[in-house]
């Protein structure tokens, strides 16, 4: 039978301790495969995040050159309203970023708790605190000077919000990754340490295969 299985616990009375001992070994393990899992389900969300933000600077940097370009005194009003038109284009941009950026039909902006298992002992870790509520929506306009010069102020504002945002967002994933590099050595270890129990010598059970086998030929 161990020949046939690679096993040497192949019932529970071969050795009721140490299947004891495989059996919360294994239990174990398969937890840390679901927490591995967790923690990179965790980490594609924060990417999915960080790259919403990304797009968010974007558009607040095109949002302050709009600005310097209104609060420029040699501008007409024409000029500023056809900033101003694009400008605002760009706020209802924001807006929709933060209403429509999702991660498994879930809503990342929205400010709803979202706890992860980090381990195979219930160790939790609240992500919601690391995504901000949502990306910075403006009610500013630019269709005079004094308005943009205004709107600059609050732009840079909002863009070393976002930049706070991000590198918090870098951080936790850097944590989970780690954390995940953790995890995958502890259970490669716990596997080896089960198979150390259960697994059966190959070579010397063919060995002693043979040996019953020929003396049973003599005989």
């Amino acid at each position: 039978e161990r020949l046939a299985t690679g096993k040497k616990l192949n019932n529970a009375s071969d050795n009721p301790a140490n299947i004891a001992i495989v059996t919360r070994m294994h239990a174990r393990e398969s937890g840390m495969r679901v927490a591995i899992r967790n923690n990179e389900d965790a980490i594609s969300m924060l990417r999915t995040a960080e790259a919403a933000l990304q797009t968010v600077t974007n558009i607040l940097q095109r949002m302050r050159d709009l600005a310097v370009q209104s609060a420029n005194g040699t501008n007409s009003n024409t000029n500023r309203n056809s900033l101003n038109k694009e400008f605002q284009s760009l706020t209802e941009q924001i807006g929709y970023i933060g209403e429509t950026t999702e991660f498994n039909d879930l809503s990342l902006f929205n400010g709803e708790n979202r706890s992860i298992t980090l381990d195979d002992i219930g160790h939790t870790v609240d992500i919601t605190k690391h995504i901000p509520p949502s990306p910075t929506k403006h009610d500013i306009k630019i269709s005079t000077e004094q308005e943009a010069r205004v709107a600059i102020r609050k732009i840079e504002e909002a863009l070393q919000n976002v930049s706070l945002h991000r590198a918090d967002l870098g951080a936790m994933m850097n944590r989970l990754q780690f954390n995940i590099e953790n995890l995958n050595s502890q259970s490669t270890a716990l596997t080896d340490a089960a198979s150390r129990i259960e697994d059966a010598d190959m070579a010397q059970e063919m060995s002693d295969f043979l040996k019953f086998k020929l003396l049973t030929e003599v005989a």
